[in-house]
């Protein structure tokens, strides 16, 4: 019994191997069009423009100084990364190639013994080719796993062949597929490489066999679109509905004929503007009519492979094989392998194409001419053999790559080589310290690239990448400029442009966009980044004209809309970019689009719609365009919406600010923080979050330097926010005069002009010095009404002596606005408010709450002199002596020069025993004190020190006994 007869039942259609086929087939697709960004990404790269922002302004008296901050114009440019690694697209390759060497032996072993033979040699060249030696199985570098596999997969598929004859093919397929997942769950198991690397290996290895996959695959399809033609032409029912001879050899040249002007032109033919031939796309229709004519095909095969059982299952095998080769060859953007695919496909459909037109003609032209059916007898020929069209062709085929010195091989070597750079490449970023491992990944790129395929921009880019990650600019410039050098490419442009980013770098930059723009005339993103180049220039002209290109070419896109926005705020230009904006689409995807957007409404008095918004509350890690799209969030709920700082902003503000990955906006973060704290009225917690940002000496620490002289100054510390304004103006923090001039005043009145004056004298910047007159000519004016105005304590407190609750508590509703409105205009200092209700609790008789009152003042407005003071007074009272001199020291630790708080500290340690801690107070006091005042004032200590001494006396001496006991 022959190996052919075993069973009786012809399976005509293996449906689930046609499934998987055509699931191969269509992951090629996907990766056909996705294949070339997943590997090497465009991806757009925010880029930051620093733009003074009023804020809001703080009242000082009559003049109203501005608070100002940093705002931030958002660009975007494009920059290329990778090339990554695809392991899972790796993964599909082994498990389809699994797949096939598992059906293979299989359906070869139900063969006669030469065509068994015939078809275990490529099983064993496969093996061999994976080099699984590398991998350390067992511990060792021995060939061990190979000689297992090659017993295993041989030895089984010899056993099924001359042991097995009555076994049908499904049992065969599973003790195949058995032993084919038992070796490669071994494989994964002793590998010594983590199993992403060990598949990307084997992948890489295993590149060579796909291509021969690939090669067969072509060969035996590279006449069937002529073949599909002539079926078109005569498959009707009716002969009426078939054409004849004209048509179908016209169709047939026409397509002979692309093909043809497609190798003259050397692989590159342009159909349509955009449109670029590619015979791969040729190869799918070529697949299909393959696989549907390939029962009326077996006339020619049938000697050596029976129908049933071996070509309706070798077939789609073969399918799936070469589609998961190209499919990871897609994946990976793997230039030489692609460029030898589409050329070999090229040449085979046209010199197998060919042959088979003239076989068809010289065979049945007088049939086709008679319209018969003549697809259903084109395989059984009356005068040309059809061997003889394979002879011609595969003649053909060796005789043009001889000429060309057979490029294949080279180019299917240098896209293994490129695998395996990757991988290395990967391997070396993971362990930073070993250079070997970056030099390997270097000499397999500069093997792809610079001896085996001179085109090979994968392999430039990977070694680009390597010289990224070290940080050798230079050599990265070199081996893209190599990669331009072979021919233009848009992003190899791209990336090239970024790395001209120093000033001196312009007319480099210019150069690579303007060229990489000729040659891709309609790339959005060159055109986008040639007008981001220009706004290093004052060309503006140009600038608006690649940016209007870029909108041509890319209509509303995420890059354009910013850009635009950007360029429009950038000029000043609010009625032009508020015209834009309501014409925008906002996406949460878009942070730096949304930036400009908020940007825009801060610098705008009219709202638009919709309304700004964070970014999403799970956001761990910030880019330069989340960083700003959060900052000017944040900047707009402080000036126009306080009540959107809610507990769960504040908190992702924090939470983003611990992050390490966010170290270089921490800075800011925390200023986002202390302003959002300070405009909620916690103006202690946002003394403390600013702190650290204002303690060095640097031009961004005098920044923060007069902010905190401002609050101070906003809440009547006077002296101390004098002092803090000048150690800005010593840091190089420029227009500081009239927060410093209304501080002084305030502090020391009329007796600071002299000081002032002198100041005015030496400013240099005529606008400075002429705002400096007119503050003061407005403060000469207005002082009056100043100064009934910081009498707010006194004010409270003549309200009270009417005992009119009432009263009290109508002037407080009055107010309330202003100390919960720190940038109001009229705003008043943050314990004005505690202190009046505090001073209501009193006429309440609610003395619970008024202790209360107390205590917060303490805590949240201890730079509030007056409200310190009232605060001790009140514990003074109730006897808590401990309580009002802490009072005193938390209030002293922010006003330290207050004369009314150091006399109220003496006076307090006096009362709570702690006079060795007034001895400093007591000394700073005799130095600034007339003498008579520091007299009174010694005598007053005395006195509660001896009540205090005569105090301890009583308590310690021992009560008399009782005249009951």
């Amino acid at each position: 019994m022959t190996p052919q007869s075993v069973s009786t039942r012809a399976t005509t259609r293996p449906g689930w191997l046609v499934w998987l086929a055509a699931l191969a087939v269509g992951l090629t697709i996907f990766y056909y069009f996705t294949g070339e960004n997943s590997t090497l990404p465009v991806r757009e790269v925010a880029h930051l423009q620093a733009l003074p922002l009023t804020l809001d302004s703080v009242a000082a008296g009559p003049v109203h100084l501005p608070v100002q901050a940093s705002s931030f114009i958002v660009t975007l440019t494009h920059d290329v990364a990778g090339p990554f690694t695809q392991p899972v697209a790796a993964g599909v390759f082994l498990v389809l190639l699994a797949v096939l060497l598992a059906g293979w032996v299989a359906v070869v072993s139900t063969l006669a013994r030469t065509a068994f033979v015939a078809g275990m040699v490529p099983i064993i060249f496969l093996l061999l080719s994976l080099n699984t030696e590398s991998l350390g199985l067992f511990n060792t570098s021995e060939r061990y796993f190979l000689y297992l596999m090659l017993g295993m997969v041989g030895g089984v598929g010899f056993m099924l062949h001359a042991f097995a004859e009555g076994w049908p093919l499904w049992r065969r397929a599973v003790a195949m597929g058995a032993v084919v997942s038992g070796l490669s769950a071994l494989l994964l198991a002793q590998s010594q490489l983590p199993i992403a690397d060990t598949v990307l290996q084997l992948a890489a290895y295993a590149t060579p066999g796909g291509a021969v996959l690939v090669a067969l695959l072509v060969l035996w399809v590279g006449m069937e679109n002529i073949r599909a033609l002539l079926w078109f032409n005569t498959q009707a029912e009716q002969p009426g509905g078939r054409f004849g001879l004209l048509p179908f050899v016209a169709a047939s040249l026409l397509y002979l004929g692309v093909l043809l002007l497609y190798e003259w032109n050397d692989g590159v033919l342009q159909l349509l503007p955009g449109l670029s031939l590619d015979p791969l796309v040729l190869l799918l229709p070529a697949v299909v009519a393959g696989w549907l004519g390939l029962r009326l095909r077996a006339p020619s095969y049938a000697a050596w492979v029976p129908y049933a059982r071996g070509a309706a299952q070798l077939y789609p095998m073969v399918v799936l094989g070469a589609a998961g080769a190209l499919g990871y060859a897609f994946a990976t953007a793997n230039t030489p392998l692609l460029v030898a695919a589409r050329r070999f496909t090229g040449l085979a459909l046209l010199l197998l194409g060919a042959p088979f037109l003239l076989y068809v003609l010289m065979n049945f032209a007088p049939l086709i001419r008679q319209r018969l059916r003549v697809y259903r007898v084109v395989f059984e020929p009356r005068r040309l053999p059809f061997y003889s069209v394979y002879i011609l062709a595969i003649g053909g085929l060796i005789a043009v790559e001889s000429r060309q010195n057979f490029p294949l091989p080279d180019q299917v070597m240098a896209g293994q080589y490129n695998n395996l750079g990757d991988l290395t490449r990967q391997q070396s970023e993971a362990a930073p310290d070993d250079l070997s491992l970056a030099g390997l990944a270097e000499r397999y790129y500069a093997e792809s690239g610079d001896v085996l395929y001179r085109a090979n921009r994968h392999a430039e880019f990977g070694r680009a990448a390597i010289f990224r990650f070290r940080q050798q600019r230079q050599n990265e410039i070199n081996s893209l400029r190599r990669a331009l050098l072979r021919g233009p490419d848009e992003k190899v442009s791209l990336r090239l442009a970024t790395l001209y980013n120093d000033p001196d770098d312009l007319f480099e930059g210019l150069d690579i966009l303007r060229g990489g723009l000729r040659a891709y005339p309609r790339s959005a993103a060159l055109a986008g980044d040639l007008a981001q180049l220009f706004t290093r220039t004052t060309i503006t002209d140009s600038v608006a004209f690649y940016l209007d290109k870029a909108e041509q070419l890319a209509p509303g896109s995420y890059a354009s809309s910013t850009n635009q926005l950007a360029f429009l705020l950038s000029q000043n230009l609010l009625a032009d970019a508020r015209q834009r904006a309501a014409k925008l689409t906002l996406k949460t995807t878009e942070p730096a689009l949304r930036s400009n957007y908020t940007l825009l409404q801060l610098r705008t008095a009219t709202p638009l719609q919709p309304a700004p918004t964070a970014p999403p509350a799970d956001l761990q890690v910030l880019d330069e365009a989340t960083f700003a799209q959060l900052y000017h969030v944040v900047l707009w709920d402080v000036a126009r919406h306080k009540d959107q700082l809610t507990p769960a902003l504040l908190a992702q503000l924090n939470r983003l600010a611990t992050q390490p990955a966010n170290a270089s906006y921490y800075e800011q973060l925390l200023f986002l923080q202390a302003l959002a704290r300070h405009a909620l009225g916690q103006e202690q917690v946002a003394r403390q979050l600013l702190l650290p940002l204002a303690a060095g000496t640097g031009a961004t620490s005098a920044y923060f330097q007069y902010l905190l002289g401002l609050w101070q100054l906003q809440q009547e510390q006077y002296a101390v926010a004098a002092e803090q304004i000048a150690l800005a103006a010593q840091n190089g923090f420029r227009g500081t005069f009239s927060a410093r001039s209304f501080a002084l005043l305030a502090s020391y009145g009329p007796d600071s002009l002299g000081v002032i004056r002198k100041e005015l004298g030496a400013l240099t910047d005529s606008v400075d010095k002429q705002d400096a007159r007119r503050i003061l000519r407005e403060i000469d004016s207005n002082w009056g009404d100043f100064e009934d105005r910081l009498g707010w304590k006194t004010h409270i407190d003549a309200i009270a002596r009417d005992r009119k609750p009432e009263d009290l508590e109508a002037w407080l509703k009055k107010i309330v606005g202003y100390t919960t409105s720190p940038y109001s205009k009229e705003s008043l200092p943050v314990g004005v408010e505690l202190y009046g209700n505090a001073v209501l609790a009193r006429l309440r008789n609610q003395p619970a709450v008024e202790k209360q009152l107390y205590q917060r003042i303490v805590r949240e407005a201890p730079f509030n002199a007056p409200a310190i003071l009232a605060a001790a007074g009140f514990y003074t009272r109730r006897h808590d002596y401990t309580a009002a001199y802490s009072a005193l020291r938390t209030g002293l630790d922010e006003n330290p020069q207050s004369l009314p708080l150091l006399k109220a500290y003496v006076l307090a340690a006096a009362d709570a025993g702690l006079t060795e801690y007034a001895a400093d107070a007591l000394a700073q006091l005799r130095r600034l004190l007339p003498p008579a005042t520091y007299a009174t004032l010694a005598t007053e200590y005395a006195a509660r020190q001896a009540a205090r001494a005569a105090a301890g006396a009583s308590f310690s001496q021992a009560p008399a006994p009782s005249p009951l006991q």
